[in-house]
Formats: structure tokens, sequence, C-alpha cells
């Protein structure tokens, strides 16, 4: 088995709450120097930023996932990976019609900011991306495997029953909760943890490392539930 770093939970000033520092060269850089080797972007309820972080992640030999963080109509948030930039929007697509149509209060909320690979703006989404998405956490899962993805409930607090995650991730900023991570072993699975990092200085030092036999989605799926030999192991 192959050690994997990885860091599956990274915001850019798409998301309201990204800072100005997270361009597509200083992200890469960053997490190279760190020690990483996969990444994933991922943005609020919205995709426009992926393109210019692969293409940064390509040059320095760092992969970069395609994914969102998805907010259900229950306001869970799901990290949603990808294989392949064409999955993740086919994905993304699909969920036009259940986005909403609310505008975003740029002076409560910020700006959302599309950058090209050079990390210039290019334009805003418009759309106010702290909303939930008019769809409920089975079918926001159903709908990421229909499209070949991965579905991680993200910083999670309690686990919905029977809903088929392929993984769980807890924030590495907060103290363990036992009883929640006795939880988390009952239901088959190995958490990762994630910066969540919206500015350069939240993307700190290793923290999850995979054990794969090669790199893919389908490895990681196998990882987080510590299944043929794949594990997850974190620093805390």
């Amino acid at each position: 088995m192959k050690e994997w770093a990885i860091d599956l939970h990274l915001h850019t000033p798409l998301s309201p709450c990204g800072q100005d520092s997270m361009l597509p060269e200083k992200v890469v850089q960053r997490a190279v120097d760190l020690g990483l080797d996969v990444i994933a972007i991922t943005d609020h309820n919205a995709i426009a930023n992926v393109k210019p972080f692969m293409e940064a992640g390509k040059e320095k030999g760092l992969i970069v996932l395609p994914g969102c963080e998805l907010q259900t109509q229950e306001e869970i948030h799901l990290v949603c990976l990808f294989e392949s930039l064409e999955d993740l929007a086919a994905w993304h697509e699909s969920l036009e019609p259940q986005m909403t149509d609310i505008k975003n209060n740029e002076k409560f909320f910020g700006p959302q900011y599309k950058l090209d690979r050079q990390g210039q703006v290019i334009g805003q989404e418009e759309r106010m991306l702290l909303a939930s998405v008019e769809i409920s956490v089975d079918e926001a899962v159903e709908r990421v495997h229909r499209f070949g993805g991965v579905c991680i409930a993200a910083h999670i607090g309690t686990i919905p029953e029977n809903i088929p995650f392929d993984g769980i991730e807890l924030t590495r900023h907060l103290p363990r909760d036992p009883k929640i991570l006795a939880e988390i072993r009952a239901r088959g699975y190995q958490y990762v943890t994630a910066s969540d990092a919206h500015t350069l200085e939240h993307l700190g030092e290793i923290h999850c490392v995979a054990y794969l036999d090669h790199w893919s989605l389908a490895e990681l799926k196998l990882a987080m539930k510590n299944q043929e030999g794949r594990e997850i192991m974190t620093a805390r």
C-alpha cells in the first residue's frame, strides 16, 4: 500500500467565506510545500473555480480533485467528489433547477469571485451560495452516486440514520466526542479529517493519510470503510 497525504475540503474566493489569498498558484504551492499528495476544491454549492485549481495542480504534480460542498434542505453539508471535471459539471447541472434564486448580499456575506488560472477575477457568482439546495440528504447522496461520485458527510455532529454516505469527516479543530466516535465505528467507518481551509493559514500540516493500492475514488471509498486492507489514519 502507498501512503497518500490528503486534504479533501478546501475553499476558494468563490465561497463567501473564502479569502482572496486562496488563489490557484498559492494554494497548490502551499499544499506541495506541506507534502500533501491530494487536495479537493469544494466551494459552497458552486464549481466555477475548480478547473483553474486542477490546472495548477497538474503543473505541480499535485492531484486536485473536482468537488463541491453541497448544503441540503436539512442544512447538512456534504463533500461531493468526482473523478473528472466533466462528471462534476454534469452532476452540478442536474441540480440547477433546485438551486436558490436568492441574490447574494455582498455587504453581508462578502463577494463570490470566479477566477482564471492566474488567479485573476473574471466574474462573480450572483446567487447566494450560503443557502440550502432544495434536495434532501438521501436524494443528494443518491444523485452523487448516480454521477459516479463519492459523498462524505462534512464536519459532522450527528449522523443521520440509513444514509449510505461513503465517508464521514470530522473537523480537526474541535475536541472529539466519544459518543460520535463510537457511532462512527459502529457504522463501519474510519473518519477523515480535513482543513476546511478558507485561508492559506488554515491549510496546515498533514493530519490525514490514506493507505491505498493506488489513487482513485474507489480506493478511497474502501479506506473510509476499512476494507480490503485500505485504511485512513488521522493525527487526532
